[in-house]
């Protein structure tokens, strides 16, 4: 299990414990620590692919307003501005958007990109945009649970017409039989201690 599946389960169990805090928070705060962030970013394929699709459409982007939902450290509004954006708009709920400032402000990007620490159900931007950004997929896809957010950002913010990237997925399944991993997580069960 990775580290940070596991600090979401901790999450999960902590808030049907009755922490006062929401599974929300918890699973914000998982992302507010900067080893995810580097693993996200060491994830050379996926960040070179989201580079690739950013860069390689410069033209799409070349004075638009960007909206970058889950923005993370802010590499993909970097990319953004790189294209030629005119201002990117970038949403991150963790503690980690405090260290994107820092990032934005030392690459001297203050005017181009703003950083916003909030929930998108909560953020009011100044504009529509013109396209938004995300790197929203998880663990099989749809496991981070993103993409709710990333339809209501599309909803309130994008501009008719506007673009997203990525605008699709597929999702690829196929059976397999892992002996090993079926004993230890389901035959465990038929026996836990004699009961």
């Amino acid at each position: 299990m990775h580290k940070q599946e596991k600090q979401r389960h901790r999450a999960a169990a902590a808030a049907a414990a009755g922490d006062d805090n929401t599974e929300g928070d918890y699973y914000f705060d998982s992302y507010a620590h900067l080893s995810i962030h580097e693993e996200m970013l060491k994830d050379t394929i996926r960040t070179n692919t989201y580079r690739a699709a950013i860069l390689e459409n410069a033209e799409a982007f070349k004075g638009k307003a960007v909206l970058d939902v889950g923005a993370g450290t802010g590499i993909l509004s970097f990319f953004a501005v790189q294209a030629g954006a005119r201002i990117v708009y970038a949403i991150e709920a963790s503690g980690i958007a405090e260290y994107a400032k820092k990032v934005v402000e030392s690459n001297g990007m203050q005017d181009r990109i703003k950083i916003l620490r909030q929930k998108e159900e909560n953020v009011i931007l100044p504009e529509k945009v013109d396209i938004i950004i995300s790197e929203w997929m998880g663990y099989f896809l749809i496991y981070e649970s993103m993409l709710d957010s990333v339809l209501l950002a599309r909803d309130r913010w994008l501009k008719p017409g506007g673009l997203m990237f990525p605008t699709k997925a597929r999702m690829y399944v196929a059976p397999i039989s892992d002996d090993e991993t079926y004993a230890e997580r389901v035959d465990f069960w038929y026996n836990v201690y004699g009961v």
